[in-house]
């Protein structure tokens, strides 16, 4: 037994400190992962009290909670697995899931107690997964492809969903509605109806590491949903890249948002944002577009080849600034200027540095004229492009990034528990 923790407790300090923590767990996990013809087949499970759980192997403590592995459960039932008002922990772990409304439906469970690892749910009526009043929950590495509805829907503050792939739904790839502090990290969400990934009423949230790519609308959507960061993500492809609506003081922040039929990144009634070292290319609209949105700060973007401006401001986005943003044979139709400002106190320089933008075409003396009714200029363009070099923060100092809590305190040990189990089955 000693030894036994003794291990556990070096990996978990390797696992800590690896850079691609997640890829090395789900290297390991996958090893054994099955298929649905390797799996038992089950009829669908209803659980609406904790003693129905003790009919699944664990204790539904923390460190054993119940688990629910290895079934392939197909039915034409409303839900393949239905779990409402337990305390106890449990998961469910590598199962395959067809049903004609939910795959699994967790609702109203206690606080931490749910997490849903490694199964597939597919070609279901409504959601693959969809939980709901049901904080703290752990959604990860499930494949949730060709479902009629979402792939995972999520109503749940505090909780994480991470490395999951959501394809080919009929409707948004992940949904979160009124999560708030939820973190959605390193999924891959293409080819969906409508958005990748859609935060609804989901404030204090962090969007990082997903691809969303070639979704029918956007490919990751900021809704009611302040204070919330959205970083490192690659949205290339969709209606628009990025759409942030009637949301206010968030960060939008190292994306790449390429090849989008629309814009690249396109913000509405949205004030106090930041949109900082994003590269925003060959959209076939603008790079980035201001919708009544007001007192944003828009620096150190690259905006280039868009066939639409690099930056457009519609009446109504006052008091915004932009400077060392990098524009790049933008407006190639409508040629000089690359820039497009019809409202009113917006400022294209760093008063303070005397710093503007890098424009390609700029003559090299004077000003840089901002096309529009509002006459804008860069009184200080700059001769060379810039670099991005701030520093990344968390939007929240009481819940930063908590999928590294997750992983590290719940999926970890979890894992390690399954493959410890796993070997000893075999030695005996």
């Amino acid at each position: 037994m000693k030894k036994k923790t003794t291990l556990i407790l070096l990996i978990l300090t390797f696992v800590i400190y690896a850079s691609n923590i997640n890829v090395q767990i789900t290297a390991e996990v996958n090893s054994y992962r099955s298929t649905s013809l390797e799996l038992t087949p089950h009829d669908p499970i209803f659980i609406t009290s904790d003693s129905d759980l003790e009919v699944f192997p664990g204790s539904g403590t923390a460190e054993n909670p119940y688990f629910i592995e290895g079934y392939n459960i197909t039915t034409t039932s409303d839900t393949s697995i239905y779990i409402t008002g337990t305390t106890k922990y449990f998961a469910i772990f590598n199962c395959y899931i067809d049903a004609r409304d939910f795959g699994i439906y967790i609702n109203d469970v206690a606080d931490g107690t749910a997490i849903v690892i490694y199964n597939t749910c597919n070609y279901n009526g409504l959601s693959g997964i969809r939980i709901e009043s049901s904080s703290n929950s752990t959604v990860a590495n499930n494949t949730c492809n060709n479902n009629n509805g979402y792939g995972i829907s999520l109503f749940s503050s505090y909780s994480t969903v991470f490395n999951n792939t959501c394809s080919n739904n009929n409707n948004h790839g992940i949904k979160l509605d009124g999560a708030f502090k939820s973190t959605v990290f390193n999924n891959t969400c293409s080819n969906n109806g409508y958005s990748g990934i859609l935060l609804r009423s989901s404030s204090s949230s962090n969007v990082t590491n997903n691809i969303c790519i070639n979704n029918n609308v956007n490919g990751i959507v900021l809704a009611y949903s302040d204070s919330s960061i959205v970083i490192n993500n690659t949205c290339n492809n969709n209606d628009c890249g990025i759409d942030s609506s009637n949301t206010e003081n968030s960060i939008i922040i190292n994306n790449m948002c390429n090849n989008n039929k629309w814009e690249g990144i396109d913000l509405s009634f949205s004030d106090n944002m930041k949109v900082t070292n994003n590269t925003c290319s060959n959209n076939n609209n603008y790079g980035i577009r201001l919708i009544y949105s007001t007192f944003c700060v828009v620096t150190y973007n690259l905006l280039q080849e868009n066939d639409g401006y690099g930056v457009y401001l519609s009446t109504g986005s006052d008091n915004n600034l932009f400077h060392h943003n990098n524009f790049v044979d933008n407006n190639p139709l409508g040629g000089y200027p690359q820039a497009y400002d019809n409202s009113t106190n917006n400022f294209w320089y760093d008063s303070a540095t005397q710093e503007g933008n890098y424009w390609n075409d700029w003559s090299g003396t004077g000003s840089y004229a901002i096309d529009g009714d509002a006459d804008s200029v860069d009184l200080y363009p700059l001769d060379e492009p810039t670099v991005e070099y701030s520093t990344v923060v968390s939007t929240t100092d009481e819940n930063p990034f908590n999928f590294t809590f997750t992983l590290i305190i719940v999926i970890v040990p979890l894992l390690l528990m399954k493959l410890y189990s796993r070997k000893r089955l075999k030695m005996d």
